[in-house]
């Protein structure tokens, strides 16, 4: 297990708050304002009403994602969306209310890559305490050598490990279970691995 030090005590709670997406203004349950302050019996600071008293939670995402293969190469997507328009991905996504892990996987091959496949074991997770998320990787095997982009992707191909665009990568979670993949390969087993990852995003476009 990888850890890099990092954690809600190296952080203001007004920091955290804004890492954690976007500054909330207004109560969804009322329409008042929305202030931050730590409510009577917690400890961390929440978007709290100024009128109605409700609290509004703000929880890491889910992001899940997979290494599609097809004989020794695997699937990789070229991002039409930002952030990181232009740079190449492992198809993954935002996790919806009523899904698997595994079926929130799928789906995202599908509709990143318009590629069906059986999810397998568990490969990644790695921790973007910077962001708010967790990013769940797993292993996974085409059904059939069809793919074509989808409506987030640029291109789609189908690389062995000497072919992938290492420098062109989009996100720090897709390097680390792209090179935890081919270990294990190589290895001949099939492990999972953990990490925290609080490397933000570089700026620029991929040429």
């Amino acid at each position: 297990m990888v850890v890099t030090p990092c954690g809600f005590d190296s952080l203001s709670g007004h920091q955290t708050l804004k890492i954690y997406g976007s500054e909330l203004k207004f109560c969804s349950n009322c329409g008042s304002s929305v202030v931050s302050r730590i409510p009577d019996g917690d400890h961390r600071p929440r978007f709290v009403c100024t009128s109605c008293d409700t609290i509004h939670y703000k929880n890491p995402l889910l992001v899940l994602g997979c290494v599609p293969q097809w004989e020794h190469k695997i699937l990789l997507c070229k991002r039409a969306i930002e952030p990181r328009l232009g740079f190449w991905t492992v198809p993954a996504g935002f996790m919806e209310i009523g899904e698997t892990m595994q079926h929130a996987a799928a789906r995202e091959c599908y509709e990143e890559a318009m590629a069906k496949v059986e999810i397998g074991s568990l490969l990644a997770v790695a921790n973007l305490t910077h962001a708010g998320q967790v990013h769940i990787m797993f292993r996974a095997r085409l059904l059939a050598p069809e793919f074509a982009p989808g409506p987030e992707s640029l291109e789609v191909g189908l690389y062995s490990e000497a072919e992938i665009p290492w420098s062109d990568l989009a996100f720090p979670s897709g390097e680390f279970t792209l090179r935890k993949f081919f270990a294990d390969r190589a290895a001949g087993r099939e492990d999972h691995h953990f990490t925290e990852l609080t490397r933000p995003l570089k700026s620029g476009v991929a040429q």
